[in-house]
């Protein structure tokens, strides 16, 4: 997931559809591989036409989707019919996503308890950060809501797969030692999942995966 894509099309949070289509086009056209056929820039282009193909795609699932976008602290989109995200709001959120990006798990989770509107962003931002700090079983909880509430959210249903998966396959190998623990239980597997994600939510947990 990409943190900011109107940034990578060139375009404002406010722009039309129209707008960020020509903008699109643009771009794809700009940086298409067959344009550069024995160029030594060839690499360069092929990622970047990649990256405009997923900003568009993101754009256009979150406003056909009424999923959330926020931008320097203002929201962008719409959740629950009419009901909009206030600027602090939206703030907050931000917070969350920076001290995940940062580590900062139980300070996310100190600015999540006090944001009374819990959606799926809230849920999965949740289940990051209690994953974090060890809360496996939490973890696992709040992912499978995140999912449950926005079931078109690829983002959300696969991370709440991969935990449910990992967490059973440590389960079944832990059973023959006694162990009742559910959970990745696997610290390796616990780092991967939260690199994936900050990546996704435009840092990195760890440079070397």
């Amino acid at each position: 997931m990409i943190a900011n894509p109107y940034e990578i099309l060139g375009v404002s949070p406010n722009a039309s559809n129209d707008e960020i289509k020509k903008a699109y086009r643009e771009l794809s056209r700009k940086y298409h591989p067959d344009s550069y056929a024995d160029n030594p820039l060839a690499g360069l282009a092929e990622e970047k036409f990649k990256e405009v193909q997923e900003a568009y795609d993101q754009i256009m699932k979150q406003r056909e989707s009424g999923g959330s976008y926020y931008a320097g602290g203002q929201s962008q989109s719409q959740y629950s019919g009419s009901a909009t995200y206030g600027s602090q709001e939206a703030a907050e959120f931000q917070a969350v996503r920076n001290f995940i990006n940062a580590r900062r798990f139980r300070e996310a989770l100190n600015v999540l308890s006090g944001i009374p509107n819990r959606n799926a962003m809230w849920y999965y931002y949740s289940a990051v950060s209690n994953m974090g700090i060890g809360n496996n079983l939490m973890a696992v909880e709040h992912a499978r809501q995140a999912a449950a509430m926005e079931p078109g959210n690829m983002e959300y249903v696969n991370f709440a797969n991969q935990l449910q998966y990992r967490g059973q396959q440590y389960q079944s190998t832990g059973s023959g030692y006694g162990r009742q623990t559910f959970g990745t239980g696997n610290l390796c597997c616990d780092l991967w999942c939260a690199d994936t994600l900050c990546e996704c939510m435009g840092g990195d947990l760890c440079s070397c995966m």
